[in-house]
């Protein structure tokens, strides 16, 4: 019977030392994440300039660029490992929001310029 709990003990430790190897690699993931989607922030500040035309074949490039930036912080927030609200704190929110109004940041931009 001992046994039998050691082992399931075991198996439970090694688990729960999977988990948490697996939840700080999705942490080190959002990190990486963060440091693009504040890049992406950048150049969307850049295209966005009233004194720029935002062409389409610009916002064409961009959503291309991070397309795969979208579906790590999309991945990220359907995982349950890592909460919501700490991708939050990262300003991977903020990045989906902007990501999702890309082209009428780019029909409100060309409306200044003109």
């Amino acid at each position: 019977m001992t046994k039998i709990v050691l082992i399931a003990l075991a198996v439970i430790a090694i688990m729960a030392l999977l988990v948490l190897r697996q939840h700080l690699r999705l942490k080190a993931k959002a990190i990486r994440c963060a440091k693009e989607a504040r890049r992406f922030h950048e150049k969307l500040q850049k295209l966005s300039d009233p004194a720029h035309l935002f062409s389409d074949e610009e916002l064409h490039l961009l959503k291309k660029e991070f397309a795969p930036l979208l579906d790590d912080v999309n991945d990220l927030y359907d995982n349950f490992l890592v909460p919501n609200e700490y991708l939050d704190r990262l300003g991977l929110k903020d990045f989906m929001d902007e990501r999702k109004l890309l082209n009428h940041v780019q029909y409100q931009n060309n409306q200044r310029h003109k």
